[in-house]
């Protein structure tokens, strides 16, 4: 009876562990004019300072939330622009909400649309921006990698054209290759890859089962016993 005991409070707390919520990832990054992360120009690089800042979390259900704010001195924002990799579609994108209009996913060209752009990006395009700081958020099942951005406005302010883009996005610009993480990474930040979330969690049947068996497995040694 002991030995049975034993064996079943092991297999109570192997399903106490199996049954606790593994830990969401988050990572928070924000680069700044005024620490030379943003370049541009205009009144927005002149008097600054202008920011941009991202919180990328997973969701329980192994979705990823990207949350953006892009923060000048003065004016609006035409448009901003935030790369991911190709392949990416608007359909992909859930939940899309913030100080934006309809969103626009695809490749962008360097050129008067999209003046002084350091080179061809494909992304996601915000439009509609209103005010002098814009958010824009959205869930999607792709994970965080590094990548880029760009914003673009009048001449608000006097100094000629506001622009503003990420200080490591240069032409013929490699991302880092590294994992996602806290921070920047020469002057990159947190953009949604292609590739797909890790495998999800096993449900909890999944999990009653893994637990049957492994009871099934200590009353066997206690026969045997």
């Amino acid at each position: 009876m002991r030995i049975l005991l034993r064996s079943g409070l092991v297999v109570a707390a192997i399903m106490s562990m199996l049954l606790v919520p593994v830990g969401a990832s988050a990572y928070y990054g924000m680069l700044m004019s005024s620490d030379f992360g943003i370049l541009g120009g205009g009144n927005w690089i002149e008097t600054g300072p202008t920011y941009i800042e991202w919180t990328v979390t997973q969701n329980q259900d192994n979705t990823w939330h990207y949350d953006y704010n892009f923060g000048h001195p003065v004016g609006a924002t035409s448009h901003w622009i935030i790369e991911t990799s190709k392949g990416l579609t608007a359909n992909d994108f859930m939940n899309v909400s913030g100080d934006i209009g309809p969103i626009d996913v695809g490749g962008h060209t360097a050129g008067p649309g999209n003046p002084q752009m350091p080179d061809d990006i494909f992304g996601i395009k915000l439009d509609e921006t209103a005010g002098e700081v814009t958010h824009a958020e959205w869930d999607i099942d792709r994970a965080p990698m590094w990548g880029d951005f760009y914003a673009k406005n009048g001449t608000a302010g006097g100094l000629g054209t506001n622009l503003a883009w990420n200080a490591g996005f240069t032409a013929n610009d490699t991302d880092p290759d590294a994992p996602p993480a806290g921070g920047s990474i020469n002057y990159h930040i947190l953009v949604p890859d292609t590739h797909n979330p890790p495998p999800p969690i096993p449900e909890p049947s999944t999990l009653l089962l893994l637990g049957s068996g492994l009871l099934g497995t200590a009353l066997v040694i206690r026969k045997r016993r």
